[in-house]
């Protein structure tokens, strides 16, 4: 519901890095209120901590790879290019004065507080408890290390005290939740009308340089990766395996009943509770059947006392080993007597040999299968292990391929999708490769990447060419079309403009329209609840539902502009809506902890005082945007 009237205010998605902030907010609206300037070539002074140009990059770069998993087609370009810089530059201020004000309070996070945090992380749980390899692994795919992350929580750890207070115990008064009720069910009342675009003639090269220099990202090309890289080969790794026939024969011996060397024979049983009965059982069997008297002394159906084949060993695990004994001490067709375990009373009863089990000979193909692909399991560890062991030692990619026999190869810059221009899309694994790619920096080195299917590669991100326009040469026929439509444009505006002088003076809106030369307008009239959950609402209907009694306003459309026009709103009655002020209730109560957190935010950077490098932020958007080539 709130969404709804926020939802032109920023079109940027507020992401909590690696999902590890317990405290998650967006500071947005910020001004600057401080003013100053941060030391040269860092982001902003906040307090005594400096906040630098490569820590902003980080979180920048964590942002994006978590936004490329919702939309793979987002390039860190066209992120710059939405607010990313300012956005994840803010957030880092606010975020630090807060630590800043809490450290000043003498707040702090304890070494266990930490180790808590990490621990109950799902991301580095195996089977529900923490798992030392999965947190590392996660590490590497952030690109983090134990240090940083250790200090982020702590920092998180530090807001959250100073947030929780104020946030815990936070209620929607009556009035306000029916205040938001009631702006659902008002009904605004109006017109609209449309106003086209002219032909236009023909526009000069001039016209057609200005038009493409203005619109010059609507041309961009993707960012673009080149990367060297190199398969780790299984299959060569395995031919180079063989298993001693001693190991072979150890592990059949060690274990003869998975590889089914072990005996089998079919059982039935009855458990009871005391002996009495277990010895009534054994008594009747001969006579009745041992089926028949385990239903009419136990109650117990044929389903439930046949254990199909059992082996010695997994009956003794299962039960016990006196049992176990006993059993295949019987011959086909013979009952136990009674048998005592820590689950009653046992008979058992041989209902069919088994398989005699496998010799060595016949097993052997399976054994031989199963410490050889372990083998090659551990092999291939083994050279990924001295990858990534060479990656921290700083070697370059030749030396670490040439330590393990790989191979490399290059790639010449494409984008995620494997596109570059004039060159066939690539496909199969290296349109993989190509989008792991762009999950990696230059700076990260060789990284070993897993493709599925017991497939690794090597993937060394080498060239990053940041998105850019191409040369207006190339997409001259574009340019001369889009400076006619602009041309179109300019002219229908100046009528639009008519009106809204007109409507400002207080001329009747159809009145304006008609002294304009134009159409006269269509009714329109609706509330917001008839279209809060409505996909694809066109931003017409959303501007008039916005706007007050008496309001004009002017919006591009396709081939030209529409105007709406809000007469008047009737008030509603949000009690004739069942359940739709308590609804209101929670959609801002929802709310409220982010906006306190976000005023908490701009107190403490009063507190603290902040010192904010425009220059630097200004310089990085642009080198991430690639605005500023040509």
């Amino acid at each position: 519901m709130l969404a709804f009237f926020r939802r032109s205010l920023t079109s940027w998605p507020v992401l909590a890095l690696f999902g590890l902030i317990l405290v998650a907010f967006a500071i947005t609206g910020v001004n600057d209120p401080l003013g100053g300037s941060a030391p040269a070539g860092s982001v902003a002074k906040v307090g005594e901590r400096t906040i630098s140009e490569p820590d902003l990059l980080q979180a920048i770069d964590r942002t994006v790879r978590d936004l490329r998993q919702r939309d793979p087609n987002l390039t860190q370009a066209e992120a710059a290019r939405q607010g990313v810089v300012e956005l994840m530059a803010t957030q880092l201020i606010g975020q630090t004065a807060m630590e800043e004000m809490g450290a000043g309070a003498g707040l702090g996070a304890s070494d266990t507080a930490v180790d808590v945090v990490i621990t109950g992380i799902p991301a580095f749980q195996s089977g529900g408890k923490f798992d030392q390899t999965a947190y590392d692994r996660a590490l590497q795919q952030q690109g983090l290390t134990d240090k940083k992350l250790r200090q982020s929580i702590a920092r998180d750890l530090v807001r959250e005290q100073l947030i929780k207070p104020i946030t815990g115990a936070l209620a929607v008064p009556d009035g306000v939740a029916e205040l938001y009720a009631r702006l659902l069910v008002d009904r605004h009342e109006g017109a609209v009308a449309t106003i086209p675009a002219p032909p236009a003639g023909t526009p000069t090269a001039a016209e057609a340089q200005a038009w493409y220099k203005a619109n010059s990202a609507r041309f961009t090309i993707p960012e673009r990766r080149g990367f060297r890289y190199a398969f780790i080969d299984a299959a060569k790794i395995a031919a180079g395996v063989t298993v001693p026939e001693k190991a072979i024969a150890d592990a059949f011996a060690k274990d003869p009943a998975k590889y089914g060397a072990a005996a089998t024979r079919v059982l039935e049983q009855v458990v009871v509770p005391d002996e009495a009965k277990a010895k009534a059982i054994v008594a009747a069997a001969p006579s009745d059947g041992f089926a028949a008297a385990a239903q009419k002394l136990a109650g117990f159906g044929a389903s439930d006392i046949a254990l199909g084949n059992q082996t010695e060993a997994g009956f003794a695990r299962a039960i016990s080993a006196e049992v176990a004994k006993a059993a295949f001490a019987l011959p086909v067709g013979k009952i136990s007597a009674p048998i005592k375990s820590q689950l009653g009373w046992h008979v058992v009863r041989v209902a069919a040999l088994g398989s005699a089990g496998k010799t060595l000979a016949q097993a052997r193909p399976a054994v031989e299968a199963e410490l050889k692909q372990r083998a090659v399991d551990d092999a291939v560890a083994d050279v990924v292990a001295r990858i990534e062991d060479g990656v921290e030692a700083g070697k370059s990619f030749a030396d670490i391929a040439k330590e393990a026999s790989l191979s490399i190869q290059s790639q010449a810059p494409v984008t995620d999708k494997g596109l570059a221009q004039g060159q066939p899309p690539l496909s199969g694994e290296i349109a993989t490769v190509a989008a792991r790619a762009f999950k990696r920096e230059p700076a990260d080195g060789p990284v070993v990447e897993d493709l599925g299917g017991g497939r690794l590669v090597v993937i060394e991100t080498a060239t990053v060419l940041p998105a850019a326009p191409p040369p207006i040469a190339e997409v001259m026929p574009l340019a001369m079309a889009g400076a006619a439509q602009d041309k179109a444009m300019k002219a229908a505006k100046g009528k639009a403009d008519a009106v809204l002088a007109a409507t400002k003076k207080g001329v009747n809106f159809a009145k304006a329209l008609a002294d304009a030369g134009l159409a006269p307008p269509r009714p329109l009239n609706g509330r917001r609840i008839d279209i809060i959950n409505q996909p694809n609402v066109p931003e017409a209907a959303r501007a008039f539902l916005n706007g007050a009694a008496g309001s004009t306003q002017l919006l591009a459309g396709q081939g030209g502009w529409i105007i709406v026009h809000v007469d008047r709103i009737v008030p509603g009655d949000p009690k004739t809506q069942a359940g739709l002020i308590e609804a209101s209730r929670r959609e801002v109560g929802s709310a409220l902890p982010g906006e306190m957190a976000e005023g908490l935010a701009k107190a403490s950077m009063a507190a603290v005082g902040v010192d904010k490098n425009d220059a630097t932020l200004k310089t990085l958007r642009t080198r991430l945007s690639g605005d500023g080539l040509q």
